[in-house]
């Protein structure tokens, strides 16, 4: 009968003991999205000028973007797929939506688990035109462990709604 106790005691001692901590930890994992410049240019009308059916259009293929004194031709998005989802550096492509959707043009990724002040691309017209974008964006974690993300953006130096940003030729 000791033996028996013994063992059952000597069970439940193990199972106290080599049981979770209980660290109140958060397990979450975040994938932070990256941040991507996206833009859509347009005609007073409306009309999108990346898409080649439009008449007048812009030839994107010479179309740049200036990031950091380094200069990035426009060049057609290439698709590609993986599990993970980690900020890749592309420069600047002319996307085109899955849906019907008006052709972008999308500058990045740049990583999004960052903050940024006065991050800025220009992007230069073959009339030698250009447009400056900003970003400023402060990237938090709060008491929770939730990312806390705050962004404002500027086309010429005048604020714009986060999203895609249309510029008008």
């Amino acid at each position: 009968m000791k033996t028996k106790l013994l063992y059952v005691l000597s069970m439940f001692t193990l199972i106290l003991f080599s049981g979770c901590d209980n660290d109140n930890g958060d397990d979450r994992i975040w994938d932070i999205y990256p941040v991507v410049y996206t833009v859509q240019i347009v005609d007073h009308n409306g009309n999108d000028l990346l898409n080649p059916a439009t008449p007048n259009s812009l030839d994107y293929t010479t179309i740049k973007a200036i990031y950091k004194d380094n200069d990035y031709p426009c060049k057609e998005e290439v698709h590609g797929s993986t599990k993970a989802y980690m900020p890749r550096f592309y420069g600047l492509i002319r996307s085109k939506s899955q849906n019907e959707g008006p052709y972008l043009l999308k500058f990045g990724e740049l990583e999004g688990s960052k903050s940024y002040k006065d991050e800025a691309i220009t992007l230069v017209y073959e009339d030698g035109s250009s447009d400056v974008i900003s970003f400023n964006r402060d990237f938090r974690w709060d008491k929770k462990g939730n990312p806390d993300v705050k962004e404002q953006w500027f086309l010429n130096g005048k604020q714009v709604e986060r999203g895609t940003i249309t510029i008008t030729k």
